[in-house]
């Protein structure tokens, strides 16, 4: 095994991968596992010090996703779920398999939102999701039950669950250093350009050659490859319009408030309906230690910020008036000065509410291949949010089949 936190000067690599969060350490490990050299860079002095640490470590089921629309999130949750929960088990990474209610507020979405989310779970492969009665969630012998709850129905997720996502992205790490994978930390590409069927990166002042570029670099994914397509515009052939096809890339941020003073009211975790302007809404997780926190809630950043580096990570403790009153929608007996504000994430988004005529396409994670962009051996994932964590493995496994195959691989 060799961590280094400056790249080698090695005159070719086979596949550099940009970042080593969630994403870029499963591409890391499936693509060493299959005797691939990976040289993984990373700009920060630890792993998955950014996105990929502030979430809310859900195993997702597969829900929400409709396959016409998203096949890349209603593929990737679903097979990514199930190698997550084998992989946990294999490998000694703390998860549960808690179960998840998703909630009706009113008489409407109980009989209009709660069928239309079980029909999205069947038409991705999800079949063990079950509509329950407010009484059922009342009834003490029922496998459902959870006193503290206010509904008038649910759906009942048995196979949702919480993770320890740094163990998990730790165990990744060493099962790629073990295939070979080398980690260079604190390391930044400034750049790349196009060289026939190869890639020149410049990291830190040194170049090097590529067969393959993997950009993982989640928040800052869009600005390195815009970065490399445009200095290779500059000297191929590679048009202005191949350039426009990768999407840019928006920011949501996630607010979190943890519950204090006040008994932990749920065994499992209790989610509304999807929020429409962007998220899940503000749901109850509860952690392995059985903690409860609450959110994310979807913070737009305004859409001329460009560098996440400038979005304010700290939580606003004025938020917390907006969390009561989501949260007693569901839970009416959270007591006033009980929520504290706790961290945020961001989300890449690929659109934004200030556009119009927004391609849903775009709400998808997405993957730009030569095809979209021209440039030979480089391959970019953009807008990649929930349910990123729980598809890592699945979305590793698909780059590595592209890397291996050499072009697109359908995913429908």
């Amino acid at each position: 095994m060799l961590r280094i936190t400056k790249p080698l000067c090695q005159h070719h690599i086979q596949t550099a991968i940009i970042g080593a969060g969630v994403i870029g350490l499963a591409v890391s490990r499936a693509l060493s596992k299959k005797g691939h050299e990976v040289l993984l860079l990373e700009q920060a002095t630890s792993i998955g010090s950014e996105t990929s640490s502030r979430n809310s470590e859900v195993i997702h089921a597969g829900i929400y996703y409709d396959r016409n629309i998203m096949p890349y999130k209603s593929k990737f949750c679903v097979e990514g779920k199930q190698l997550l929960y084998q992989y946990c088990i294999e490998r000694d990474v703390p998860f549960k398999q808690c179960g998840k209610l998703l909630v009706a507020a009113d008489a409407d979405q109980r009989d209009s939102g709660l069928p239309k989310l079980v029909e999205y779970a069947k038409g991705n492969g999800v079949h063990d999701l079950k509509i329950v009665s407010m009484e059922d969630i009342k009834d003490p012998y029922s496998d459902v039950y959870e006193p503290n709850v206010k509904c008038t129905g649910a759906v009942y997720s048995p196979s949702t669950g919480i993770i320890n996502s740094h163990s998990f992205m730790q165990s990744m790490l060493a099962e790629a250093e073990e295939h070979g994978t080398t980690l260079a930390l604190n390391c930044r590409v400034e750049g790349g350009r196009s060289a026939g069927p190869n890639v020149i990166l410049t990291v830190d002042g040194e170049e090097m050659v590529c067969d393959n570029v993997i950009v993982c670099a989640g928040l800052h994914s869009h600005k390195i490859a815009s970065d490399i397509l445009s200095q290779s515009n500059q000297q191929s052939s590679v048009s202005k319009q191949n350039e426009a096809r990768i999407p840019r890339q928006f920011y949501a941020k996630g607010n979190y408030f943890t519950l204090q003073n006040q008994k932990q009211p749920f065994s499992r975790l209790v989610y509304p309906l999807p929020d429409p302007r962007g998220g899940l809404g503000v749901h109850a997780t509860i952690d392995l230690s059985g903690s409860t926190k609450f959110g994310p809630d979807v913070e737009w950043i305004d859409d001329a910020v460009i560098n996440p580096y400038d979005i304010d990570m700290n939580v606003d403790p004025n938020r917390a008036k907006s969390f009561y009153a989501a949260i007693r929608k569901y839970w009416p007996d959270l007591n006033y000065d009980n929520l504290v504000a706790d961290y945020s994430g961001i989300r890449p988004k690929l659109w934004h509410p200030s556009q119009t005529n927004i391609d849903n396409a775009l709400k998808d994670f997405f993957i730009a291949t030569p095809n979209h962009h021209g440039v030979q051996g480089l391959h970019v994932l953009l807008g990649i949010e929930s349910p990123g964590l729980t598809s890592s493995l699945a979305i590793g496994n698909h780059m590595a089949k592209i890397i291996d195959r050499g072009c697109i691989v359908d995913v429908k």
